[in-house]
């Protein structure tokens, strides 16, 4: 654990025992091998720690110096580059990406609708399939080997734009791509080195890279664990050249924190001012309505705990991150991960800004739900256990399977109606709603479904 910075206080204990407790219980339920988190102010980090291993084989602990890919928290820095461009005269969001760049793409794609999301460009994929590669669990046979390949990928999907800009919001990894290249071409340096001048030194990120070389000097970095039947697996590490504004930084949560006070001062960092705040701003605008909340520019709003919660989330498939701040607060969260937890960081993330808010994080849905469902999820015998069944988590929700000496039934998805009140339905083969109930009586649990009573089994017990 490090030290508040000086000016900044540290966090009462049972909020830090609260925040404590919650990552640790979600990493042992979640299979995480390591975890680090930094809480900031204006002034300075309140709270920084690691929890676990960043290296299981070594037992290497996780600090908050340790080194992670953070995954499309990258897109913020991005959109930052972007915004001081435009803030110095260079560039403006209206303008063409076809003013910018020679892609046989759509004049009516903006700089603006890249940011959001908002072009009309499906995903394509780019990015999965050069992380697939680089962590050797599958090959999409695509040629993705240099830009002019990436850009070939692009517009070959030309056809595939949904409709007119700002029709469909579809989250595009390949638009912040091309957005990087619009950096390049109008500063006349390389997207990387942009960031590293204009934003990364300023903000003294000095263990932040896209480079894999500078990453691997770095002793205290993860090691990234891919999540199989089998287990954990050690993978390598994507590195993400060439789609490096979409999603390629790496960097400590130390380091992010310095990031997120400079948007809590509005574009100031230190003694300097990056950017006019008004430019700044135009960010976290609400440019698409999303089911987590509106999206701005590498940034997305949430409600959490009745607050206002500004942040994005990242995964590179082998290490995930989310980053977040409030301003009605003056508070900052950093988290990052080395493997993929089967859910996006940022809901740690809230539940980490509910505690720090005075609010209980296991009450919100999230964590409210995760709790339900793993009491549900075990094993479920008949009378005299004749007929067996079995409970468990898939993605966001239940399934179940039933066996017997007959035979045993393939996975069936349970659908909520009532979580809460154990209310669930599942399909038949003839396309009718079948109702599963769960039911509590004392100590035991039973599942209803069809003309069958089963309880579940004490943990343990076969």
């Amino acid at each position: 654990m490090s030290d508040p910075s000086p000016g900044s206080a540290p966090l009462e204990a049972d909020v830090t025992d609260t925040i404590d407790d919650l990552l640790r219980d979600r990493m042992r339920e979640d299979s995480i091998p390591g975890l680090s988190l930094a809480i900031t102010d204006g002034d300075g980090i309140r709270y920084a720690r690691g929890y676990g291993s960043r290296d299981l084989a070594s037992n290497a602990p996780a600090t908050p110096e340790t080194v992670y890919g953070i995954g499309s928290v990258s897109k913020s820095f991005a959109s930052l580059a972007t915004l001081l461009l435009v803030d110095r005269g260079d560039l403006a969001l209206e303008e063409s990406l076809t003013d910018h760049l020679e892609v046989d793409l759509p004049e009516a794609i903006t700089i603006h609708h890249l940011l959001s999301h908002t072009s009309g460009i499906p995903s394509l994929a780019a990015s999965e399939a050069l992380i697939a590669r680089q962590m050797e669990v599958g090959e999409s046979d695509v040629p993705l080997g240099t830009w002019e390949d990436v850009l070939a990928h692009i517009e070959g999907a030309r056809d595939e734009i949904a409709g007119d800009p700002e029709d469909h919001w579809m989250y595009c990894n390949s638009g912040y791509t091309l957005t990087g290249a619009v950096i390049e071409a109008v500063s006349g340096t390389s997207y990387v080195d942009f960031v590293r001048e204009e934003i990364l030194e300023p903000l003294s990120m000095s263990r932040s890279t896209y480079h894999r070389d500078v990453y691997e000097t770095f002793e205290n970095r993860m090691t990234p664990y891919h999540k199989t039947e089998d287990g954990l697996e050690e993978t390598p590490v994507p590195i993400r050249e060439l789609s490096a504004a979409a999603g390629g930084l790496l960097a400590p949560v130390t380091d992010l924190a310095a990031y997120l006070r400079l948007h809590l001062a509005g574009g100031i960092a230190g003694q300097d001012r990056l950017l006019e705040a008004e430019t700044l701003e135009r960010a976290y605008g609400a440019y698409a309505e999303t089911p987590s909340g509106p999206y701005g520019y590498g940034w997305r709003t949430r409600t959490v705990a009745g607050e206002t919660l500004i942040g994005h989330g990242g995964s590179i498939a082998v290490s995930t991150a989310y980053a977040g701040f409030s301003r009605d607060h003056d508070l900052g969260v950093a988290l990052l991960a080395n493997t993929n937890p089967g859910y996006g960081l940022a809901e740690l993330g809230k539940g980490v800004f509910a505690a720090l808010v005075g609010s209980d994080p296991l009450e919100l849905p999230f964590f409210a739900r995760k709790a339900r469902f793993e009491a549900l999820c075990g094993e479920y015998e008949s009378y005299r256990g004749i007929k067996e069944a079995e409970v468990e988590q898939e993605g966001g929700i239940l399934r179940l399977r039933i066996g017997g000496p007959i035979g045993d039934g393939g996975w069936t998805p349970l659908i909520p109606e009532d979580v809460e009140a154990g209310e669930f339905y599942a399909m038949t083969m003839t396309g009718n709603q079948q109702p599963v109930r769960f039911e509590e009586d004392g100590d035991d649990l039973s599942l209803y479904i069809d003309r069958w009573r089963l309880h579940q089994r004490p943990s343990g017990s076969h």
